[in-house]
């Protein structure tokens, strides 16, 4: 069996596509031709539906109802995103091409693909240069898309793909970018938002805002100067500890987004306590976030791993040559325990014990 069709090198997605695997080739991307909003959603799902045989030389069909029960589009809204789709031009890095040197590439995003009239299955492909990228890629990230649709902006659901590829990395939680990279990585176009300021105040606060309000991280922007100019921004990230503050964010997912922006500014009170009497979006999907206290329930007590069980798991599979996703193995290690009754003195020593026999 190659690396590739290993179950530890190339991750799964659900049935449902209540997660999504992205990877990290397709994450830090430079937009050549400015997407939507919608069309980094459409895209998202599109990979996500053809991942388990997105390496095959075939069309992969999807309903338009299973792209519009996310999304609140009309049938022309969605074929103008995949004409925007297949236009698309973007800039990926390379780590290694065929000469074992890194590369920079311009590829397509989006292949032919074949939209039915009147309901039923959108047929669509993807350029064999990036299949080939694909195949070949080490590291992904796992959208949750609950999260990916309760983000606003595209400027948002870009910061949380960038977050999502990179809260994993073993003793690493911060990256510097130049603010050209990172207009760039954020989808803001040549002509927009030119000064620091301007991209400042309109795109990089609101969606360091949102994506801390609506994950288990806290995400962190610090301009960087050289002489009287900003060139640089270091990006840095931390895992919440509060325990109130990732249940509050559990509890946001499961919310209409009314007052959402009045919550986020703590103009109202917060409550720590989801009840029967709360309303969810009429869209509502399972909440699947990883190592993020999953199918909440206050009334029962929960396994909690601190973050220096995590990185222990993390050294564990390093030590072992595996590449595991160590939130999914967080989660397995709870629904275990919590079938069997186990309930461990030592939580992260338990937890640390069931990865090493994991990967045994």
């Amino acid at each position: 069996m190659n690396e590739f069709n290993s179950k530890i090198a190339f991750p799964t997605v659900p049935d449902d596509l209540s997660s999504i695997v992205k990877p990290e080739e397709l994450i830090d991307i430079i937009e050549m031709t400015p997407l939507t909003l919608q069309d980094r959603r459409i895209y998202n799902l599109l990979i996500g539906n053809a991942w388990n045989e997105i390496t095959h030389k075939k069309r992969h069909a999807i309903t338009r109802q299973e792209l519009t029960k996310y999304i609140d589009s009309n049938n022309q809204d969605i074929k103008a995103s995949f004409r925007r789709l297949m236009s698309a031009i973007v800039v990926i890095k390379i780590r290694n091409n065929q000469n074992g040197n890194p590369a920079t590439r311009q590829i397509q995003l989006l292949g032919a693909n074949e939209t039915e009239d009147y309901g039923g299955f959108i047929e669509y492909s993807f350029p064999d240069d990036l299949v080939k990228i694909i195949k070949d890629t080490q590291i992904f990230a796992r959208l949750h898309t609950k999260v990916m649709f309760e983000l606003s902006s595209k400027y948002s659901l870009s910061l949380y793909e960038f977050l999502q590829k990179r809260k994993n990395l073993q003793y690493i939680n911060h990256e510097t970018l130049t603010v050209e990279e990172t207009r760039g990585l954020i989808g803001v176009g040549k002509h927009k938002l030119k000064s620091f300021g301007h991209l400042n105040d309109k795109a990089l606060k609101p969606a360091i805002k949102e994506v801390s309000f609506l994950t288990e991280f806290e995400i962190k922007a610090e301009p960087i100067r050289t002489g009287r100019a900003i060139t640089h921004i270091k990006f840095s990230w931390l895992k919440k500890t509060d325990i109130g503050a990732q249940i509050a964010a559990v509890e946001e997912l499961q919310r209409t987004k009314t007052g959402r922006q009045e919550r986020m500014e703590g103009k109202v009170e917060n409550v720590l306590t989801i009840t029967s009497s709360q309303k969810s979006d009429s869209s509502t999907s399972p909440i699947h976030i990883g190592n993020f206290l999953p199918n909440l329930n206050l009334e029962q007590p929960r396994l909690l791993v601190s973050p220096s069980g995590i990185e222990a798991a993390k050294k564990a599979i390093a030590d072992a040559g595996k590449r595991l996703d160590v939130y999914l193995l967080e989660q397995e290690f709870k629904t275990s325990a919590e079938k069997t009754g186990f309930k461990p003195g030592n939580v992260d020593g338990a937890f640390v014990n069931f990865v090493r026999k994991r990967v045994a």
